[in-house]
């Protein structure tokens, strides 16, 4: 159990990091607050969210993140950026909120959700196929203005990822 709690404590931390670069203006005073609850089903199929102090392999989480710009000035183009940590956490499609929502497999090229690629099929055609979101590393949404005292929050849902088996344990 203690490992979960580890890394849970650890994908928050690596979340946080990049979402606080986020103003496009640099002389903007933005802050973000990032939350991770856990969706729990009772035995009617009925949400309830719980504080995420630790989670297992299979778990689906909410993260939240709330940008205030606490500054005297209004904040142009912010941008908000939701990473997904490789190995630990997958994406669940059309979880966003806001639903528009740019994702990235790299961190540096967004393009809107649901992302598409062109595969190369055994007889030369190519054919577009849609990207599994299990493949998703980075969520970005455009936050637009942010006025003083103002706020804006995005969040989206991911599921713990299960431990995979391989010659020198759990990977």
């Amino acid at each position: 159990m203690k490992n979960h709690e580890l890394l849970l404590t650890a994908i928050l931390c690596v979340a946080a990091l990049p979402s606080t670069a986020t103003a496009a203006d640099a002389g903007g005073d933005v802050q973000v607050a990032l939350t991770a609850q856990r969706i729990v089903l009772d035995r009617n199929g009925k949400e309830t969210l719980t504080e995420a102090r630790e989670a297992r392999p299979g778990d689906v989480l909410e993260y939240r993140a709330v940008y205030r710009n606490q500054g005297k000035q209004a904040v142009r183009n912010v941008l908000a950026v939701l990473p997904v940590p490789l190995n630990s956490l997958s994406y669940i499609p059309a979880s966003a909120n806001p639903q528009r929502v740019w994702a990235s497999l790299d961190g540096r090229k967004f393009e809107l959700a649901p992302l598409l690629r062109t595969v190369i099929l055994p007889d030369g055609k190519r054919e577009i196929r849609p990207v599994p979101a299990s493949e998703y590393r980075y969520l970005r949404w455009n936050l637009g203005e942010l006025k003083p005292g103002a706020q804006a929050t995005v969040a989206a849902r991911m599921r713990m990822a299960q431990p995979e088996q391989g010659a020198g344990g759990v990977k």
